[in-house]
């Protein structure tokens, strides 16, 4: 009988196909599946966990979370013995940093402050003020109130305008103030000062005579701090020649004036005007700059004496000065 299935041969212990074989991969095969599923379960907890932690320190109530404070420096106390002041920084492309404030809206009579309006009406009506113009002072010029030092003129003498800006500009002559009024009308005159004061946005300056000299019935020339900052910020950029006038002496030096107050090793005084009434007491406006070419404007009223006013004058400028000086190192 012919054995049927002597051409089939039983698997060899190697082969692929034996039990064995398939076992050991079929084991390994799981076991790689095993490990990698613990594997990825470990990452993914892992990063589960840290995501958790991150959303709970991020969503946690704001009351919660402690936040650094900003700490904002606080300018030094100026002990100022003056109605109102107003410091303000000006830097060479021209931004602006107020350094100091105080009442700087509010209104008080101005005195003498008064001639850089004057100033500013003869430079910008030069049909009638040319430079070399020859002016007769009157019996009226010559009756206003004299000035301490220099200044004071004498009917049927002859000035040119130009004379007449830096004997009212430094000396503050109010004979000068007055015979300058007197060429264009007092009327006039002063009403173009009120209308210059509007279209600077003055509102609360107000005119009533060239030379602020108190009026018989009680009232006086009006500003406040403010607004004489406006003006002199004008007179810097369209008028800085009124400042050049006010730094010119002539054969006397002036007393508690501007060229009496100290500056620092490269600072440099630019102009400014002073005033005093029994009304008004003792105001200043000081224009200098620094090293840098930053421009500091500052502006006083009401200080209670002529001495007075050059010594409340010194502490802002020497408070501009440090305060400024500490932001412009902060500012590089």
């Amino acid at each position: 009988m012919v054995n049927r299935f002597h051409k089939y041969k039983l698997p060899k212990k190697n082969d692929p196909k034996s039990a064995r074989e398939i076992f050991r991969r079929l084991f390994f095969f799981v076991f790689g599946i095993a490990m990698s599923a613990t594997m990825c379960l470990t990452v993914n907890n892992t990063q589960l966990g840290l995501e958790n932690y991150l959303y709970a320190q991020i969503s946690e109530p704001t009351e919660n979370i402690t936040l650094a404070k900003v700490v904002k420096e606080e300018k030094p106390e100026l002990d100022l013995e003056a109605k109102a002041a107003y410091s303000l920084r000006i830097g060479t492309g021209g931004r602006e940093k107020i350094i100091y404030r105080e009442n700087e809206n509010e209104v008080y009579p101005i005195a003498s402050l008064t001639k850089l309006m004057t100033a500013t009406v003869v430079f910008e009506n030069p049909d009638y003020y040319g430079f070399d113009r020859q002016v007769l002072v009157s019996n009226e010029a010559a009756a206003q109130y004299d000035v301490p030092v220099f200044g004071n003129l004498v009917a049927g003498e002859t000035y040119t305008v130009r004379q007449l800006l830096n004997l009212m500009l430094f000396y503050s002559s109010n004979d000068a103030a007055y015979a300058l009024a007197e060429i264009m009308g007092m009327d006039q005159f002063v009403a173009a000062m009120n209308s210059k004061a509007a279209d600077l946005g003055l509102i609360g300056t107000e005119f009533y005579n060239p030379h602020g000299l108190d009026l018989d019935d009680g009232s006086a020339n009006h500003s406040s701090a403010a607004d004489l900052m406006a003006l002199v910020k004008y007179i810097i950029d369209v008028h800085p020649e009124i400042l050049d006038y006010s730094v010119q002496p002539g054969p006397y030096l002036t007393e508690n004036g501007i060229l009496n107050l100290n500056f620092l090793d490269g600072n440099s005084l630019i102009g400014g005007k002073t005033g005093f009434t029994e009304k008004a007491g003792g105001c200043m406006v000081v224009v200098f700059k620094d090293d840098a070419g930053r421009k500091y404007i500052n502006v006083m009223l009401g200080a209670i004496s002529s001495e007075s006013r050059v010594e409340q004058m010194q502490k802002l400028i020497n408070y501009a000065n440090n305060f400024g000086q500490s932001l412009a190192q902060k500012s590089k």
